[in-house]
């Protein structure tokens, strides 16, 4: 007689676990993707502040935390370079390079192969500065190799460099001032001790040569002045405000002056403040664009502080009387017009209005300060939000090990079932 019900205990424990779990999984998965895009948005937002509020701190505690920038040219500019910051005055200015700063440099012609004494004291003095190396501490058979490298590494060097050079069959032991200028002038000595082989020191210093003088940079102002400036250096900021200049090399005598011609650069001035602007825009759109950020009453609340930043005054104008405003869309944007005008009216105030300690980007900077530091807002936020969704990860553990345990106790009682229904047939088989 054949069978007359066939059942698969596995699959059927499986279907009946399946619909018993369905909705409860349904709620943990849509739990788990709600706070895990949550969590995913307010990190980006995270990143974002983050990063536009370094923008903002690093540009307002540099050494010129101006929106304002001034362009500089040369008229020759293999004679001098020049780079203007955001104090310059527009203006031209003539320039005639006299004479270029020079480090002190000697020279003394030793034989490479020599053995140094083994006593006595070599002294170098620089500005009043002086230190000597003591032969004695020199390693065994030291040569002037040595020599070289125990001034270099002198624990009491103010600021001396000393080098091996060769021309044909001499060598020179070059010694040099580290910086430019007529007060780095050098000095060299010898206090021979009772090696007969110090005598080649001696000689050396008696004749060493001076290949480079101690010498400062002098440049004359004006082009009929008589005016000069020395400087210990070839770069010499305090010459005309807010500009460096750069001396490259001497001008003989007919040569006309350098011109210097310095202006406002308008066109840097507003890229600068472009980027501000940008990185306000950026944040401000990602959350208008991203559901669980424009739903969210701390971001929309970090929206209202940038736009609330560029309300008021600022050295009594607003900001949208010097062509800063927000479209109907919530975009910040910047009206050349109105900016252009108040930059060529007052280039300082419109200065001191946007990157002052009072300006906008300093209320910026106070404004976003509580949600982007961190220990902040935004990630005490990113903390809950991770702890729910930890919270949703562990009922689901303990969801799927509940429903582990429901599929075996419905494999036991189908595979019982199965059993029963084999002894049925097994019976009815005998009749």
């Amino acid at each position: 007689m054949s069978s007359f019900l066939s059942i698969d205990p596995q699959y059927l424990a499986s279907q009946y676990t399946q619909i018993e779990r369905a909705g409860t999984d349904k709620l943990l998965s849509a739990k788990s993707n709600q706070f895990s895009a949550q969590l995913n948005a307010i990190k980006k937002l995270q990143t974002a502040l983050k990063d536009f509020s370094t923008q903002l701190k690093d540009f307002r505690s540099s050494a010129d935390s101006s929106l304002l920038a001034n362009t500089a040219s040369s008229s020759s500019e293999s004679t001098l370079s020049v780079k203007a910051g955001s104090t310059a005055v527009a203006g031209s200015y003539d320039v005639f390079v006299e004479q270029l700063a020079q480090n002190h440099q000697l020279a003394l012609s030793f034989d490479p192969a020599a053995t140094l004494a083994t006593d006595g004291e070599f002294s170098i003095d620089l500005a009043g500065n002086s230190f000597s190396v003591d032969l004695a501490g020199l390693p065994a058979n030291a040569t002037v190799t040595e020599l070289a490298a125990a001034i270099n590494n002198h624990v009491d060097n103010p600021g001396v460099s000393a080098t091996l050079m060769r021309s044909g069959t001499e060598t020179f032991l070059v010694i040099s001032s580290d910086d430019s200028g007529a007060a780095n002038q050098l000095s060299l000595n010898f206090t021979a001790g009772t090696d007969p082989a110090g005598a080649d020191i001696s000689t050396a210093l008696a004749g060493q040569q001076e290949l480079k003088k101690a010498q400062d940079a002098i440049v004359r102002l004006g082009s009929d002045s008589a005016i000069s400036v020395t400087s210990a250096s070839n770069s010499l900021s305090g010459v005309i405000e807010g500009v460096t200049i750069d001396l490259l090399k001497v001008q003989t005598t007919g040569d006309s002056p350098v011109s210097i011609k310095v202006g406002q650069d308008d066109e840097a001035i507003s890229s600068k403040l472009q980027q501000f602007v940008d990185g306000v825009n950026g944040i401000i759109g990602s959350i208008n664009k991203d559901s669980n950020l424009n739903s969210d009453s701390m971001a929309r609340s970090i929206q209202n502080q940038l736009r609330s930043a560029f309300q008021g005054t600022f050295e009594g104008s607003t900001l949208y009387s010097v062509g800063l405003e927000f479209d109907r869309n919530g975009k910040l944007n910047i009206n050349s017009k109105r900016f252009e005008q108040a930059l060529a009216a007052d280039p300082a105030k419109l200065d001191a209005m946007l990157s002052s300690d009072t300006g906008v980007l300093a209320k910026l900077e106070t404004s976003l300060e509580p949600y982007s530091k961190n220990f902040g807002l935004l990630n005490d936020k990113t903390k809950t939000l991770q702890a729910s969704l930890d919270l949703v990860t562990e009922k689901q553990k303990r969801h799927d090990y509940s429903m582990e345990l429901t599929y075996k106790r419905y494999l036991g009682q189908f595979t019982q079932m199965q059993v029963t229904i084999a002894q049925l047939e097994s019976s009815l088989g005998q009749f």
